[in-house]
């Protein structure tokens, strides 16, 4: 698997990708045998929902319970999912290789700059494409253990629509990555590009005129057209394809016209942006400048780009969202209307017409989870970062023991959780107080509390991981796994009543589980989440001390 760039690209990818599949086929099985466990009941109300519902799943009011279970894990959580690993790869293919210090070695191999591009680009997308094609054969394979129907869906045309969007947002990582030779710029590019189009494609057709507007969403074309019902609809997908094409064209001629950098050397427009005095303090902040000292301030001030990338974009988010819920709260509130209670705890929906309903709804169960769980997952996994590295050899021979090393780098982690969690707080109190909507300020910041220890949690289980095996990317690829798992779980398993209490085995249950923004703090849902760290943390340690470390 290292006789060429290409395998070693598999090779270094299959095994997060495939954690990834995994737990997405776990989810949809769950979620399908939840639903069967409720009989005609859940047949009943899928008819009634609204038709604007129906078609933003992307489904028939005949679809059924697998058509439900499906409109979601096609154009919700499958998407972030596999375009995650996209833009992963496209942030790593060129500007991975020059933070790591790596581009020197493969410099020295003969092949050009163009064929190193092409053999990254090309495993980035057959990762993409396997991981996108077993997850929806998978859930296939899920519908047929639950004993669902899904005869009338047309998933390989979901599947297209999935793949095309999500090779698109890979495609622009890889370009800013080749351009600018920042990864973690390229990767806040293309998370932010991903939750932005996620955004306007569900919030411009709540506001009549601008529901044509939605379609300049890359997302919207994920089930816009509604391929589950009625096939491919090849025009936007074309468009799509084109715009691909040239951002991988982009990034061939980014990173044929520039010097690339090696380890601590910098691609020149970063260098160049960080001496223009109009910009350069802002150019350094995204691209990081990591303190010396100490072990904690360093690991803390390396997720600076991370930081300010998720927590900029919450707050943002945020705050618009106040405003926002005054212009439209009585269109939403006719919408929440017309479905029936049944319907919103079956598919557990917010009361989109109540402010913390909305916020909840809007930022909180999705966005919120996304951003604390970027920053807590690659801070637990940079214990193991440093082995691959082999930069661990450095910090052994600083006067610290190993356990006071890897204590620092858990500390870290939970301090990202935390500001993610302040970054929430701060958002929703703005946008509170902007639109006068008269929330409660001590519920939103037990909102903030319960979002950092969530992301205790799930960073504890990427530090715990990497502690034992010592491998970064299953460091990530558990934490993540995780993350996934819980939110299906959290999701999808409540809708059937008699397995509701399964729901506490999701981290995210200890999270939001009556909304906190309605409820307030829920004191010993935060010490399960902080509990539940800890013990993760302290059983990483313990192995850390212990085992033999690699570089």
């Amino acid at each position: 698997m290292l006789r060429t760039v290409y395998l070693k690209s598999l090779r270094d990818r299959w095994l997060s990708a495939a954690i990834a599949v995994a737990s997405l086929f776990a989810i949809a099985w769950m979620g399908m045998w939840a639903y069967a466990g409720m009989g005609d009941d859940v047949i009943d109300f899928i008819s009634q929902m609204p038709p604007a519902y129906l078609s933003l799943l992307g489904i028939t009011a005949d679809a059924g319970a697998a058509g439900l279970m499906l409109g979601n894990l096609f154009n919700f959580l499958g998407p972030f999912v596999i375009a995650g690993i996209g833009v992963s790869m496209g942030a790593a293919a060129i500007a991975g290789e020059e933070s790591a210090g790596t581009m020197n070695v493969l410099g020295t191999m003969p092949r050009s700059r163009s064929r190193l591009l092409r053999s990254k680009a090309l495993a980035g997308a057959t990762i993409v494409v396997v991981a996108g094609v077993a997850a929806s054969a998978s859930y296939a394979g899920a519908a047929a253990l639950a004993g669902s129907d899904i005869g009338s869906m047309d998933l390989t045309a979901a599947t297209v629509h999935l793949l095309v969007v999500c090779l698109f947002f890979a495609a622009l990582a890889l370009a800013v990555g080749a351009w600018t030779g920042g990864r973690a710029l390229a990767s806040g590019v293309g998370v932010g590009l991903i939750v932005l189009s996620f955004l306007v494609s569900g919030l411009l057709p709540l506001f009549e005129g601008f529901e044509e507007w939605a379609k300049a969403s890359p997302w919207y074309w994920i089930s816009g057209s509604q391929p589950m019902a009625n096939g491919v609809d090849w025009p936007p997908l074309l468009v799509l394809g084109a715009l691909t094409a040239g951002l991988v064209a982009a990034a061939w001629w980014g990173v044929n016209r520039r010097d690339l950098g090696s380890g601590t050397v910098r691609a020149p427009l970063l260098e160049r942006l960080r001496e223009d005095p109009r910009v350069g303090r802002i150019v350094s902040m995204l691209t990081g400048s990591g303190s010396t000292r100490g072990i904690a301030a360093k690991a803390t001030t390396d997720l600076r780009p991370l930081l300010l990338v998720a927590g900029g974009a919450l707050v943002f988010q945020t705050l618009v969202l106040g405003p926002m819920f005054s212009a439209i709260s009585g269109e939403i509130g006719d919408v929440v209307d017309a479905m029936p209670e049944s319907i919103l705890a079956m598919v557990g929906f917010a009361d989109f017409s109540t402010p913390e309903g909305w916020y909840f709804g809007e930022a909180m169960s999705i966005v919120a989870p996304v951003a604390v769980a970027v920053v807590a997952i690659n801070a637990g996994a940079a214990l193991a970062g440093e082995e691959k590295r082999r930069t661990v050899s450095m910090l052994a021979t600083m006067p610290v023991s190993r356990t006071a090393i890897a204590a620092r780098k858990a500390a870290a982690m939970a301090v990202g959780s935390l500001l993610v969690g302040a970054a929430l707080f701060a958002g929703v109190a703005g946008g509170n107080a902007i639109a006068g909507l008269g929330m409660d300020v001590g519920h939103i910041a037990a909102a903030g509390a319960l979002l950092a220890g969530l992301g205790m949690l799930l960073g504890s289980v990427a530090f715990a991981a990497g502690a034992v095996t010592g491998r970064a990317s299953t460091a990530i690829g558990a934490g993540t796994a995780v993350a996934v798992l819980g939110w299906g779980i959290n999701s999808f398993v409540p809708v059937n009543p008699d397995l509701a209490n399964w729901a506490r085995v999701s981290p995210f249950y200890y999270y939001g589980n009556g909304n906190p923004l309605e409820i307030g703090m829920t004191w010993w849902y935060l010490a399960v989440l902080v509990g539940v760290a800890a013990v993760l943390v302290l059983g990483g340690l313990a192995a850390y001390r212990h085992r033999d470390l690699r570089g």
